[in-house]
């Protein structure tokens, strides 16, 4: 009888261990773009920031990040269900932390983005509207150090992460669709 006691306790133990661990798993973020979405078209981000060439790198990154994800197909805007449209609106590069003697050691670098997606028959009225969002990465700046990185290969870094995030938030983020009195009829 005693056995079979401690064998009950036993599982029961094992059950409440199982149970418990099985809330601690992540769980993936749910797609909210409608499902009958499944091409896209990324045309060349905006960049209304002072920093030069990120829009072209934004861009290939995005492409890339919908490529690796695979949920939805990069195609041309003829074959697109919908545009996804980013803009930069600003970039920041400054530094983050320094040595004794006032020399750079980290950098810190945030880019933040709006993205809209447009019909392809309008590209004038976005369809849904996402909030903006930054994206930031840091890299030792100090050129003394063997772990410095140079801005070039940070700023591949940022845009890399971006053109995830943007994926990310296309996908499964929180958009807000325009008003329908300000579409002109």
């Amino acid at each position: 009888m005693r056995g079979r006691r401690f064998h009950v306790v036993v599982a029961l133990l094992l059950m409440g261990v199982f149970i418990s661990l099985s809330g601690c798993r992540i769980q993936p973020r749910v797609r909210t773009l409608p499902e009958e979405i499944h091409n896209v078209y990324v045309p060349m981000f905006l960049n209304t920031s002072y920093e030069p060439g990120l829009e072209e790198l934004a861009t290939r990154a995005t492409e890339e990040a919908f490529l690796a994800d695979g949920r939805l197909e990069v195609v041309t805007p003829v074959n697109a269900d919908v545009i996804v449209q980013g803009t930069i609106l600003d970039f920041i590069d400054n530094m983050g932390a320094a040595e004794s003697d006032h020399f750079p050691l980290i950098n810190n670098m945030n880019v933040k983005v709006k993205v809209n997606l447009y019909s392809p028959k309008d590209r004038l009225h976005p369809i849904m509207e996402y909030k903006p969002f930054t994206v930031g990465t840091s890299y030792v700046s100090d050129v003394r150090r063997v772990t410095m990185t140079i801005p070039e290969d940070a700023k591949q870094s940022l845009m890399d992460g971006l053109g995830r995030q943007v994926a990310l938030e296309v996908l499964t983020g929180q958009y807000t669709k325009p008003a329908e009195e300000q579409k002109p009829k």
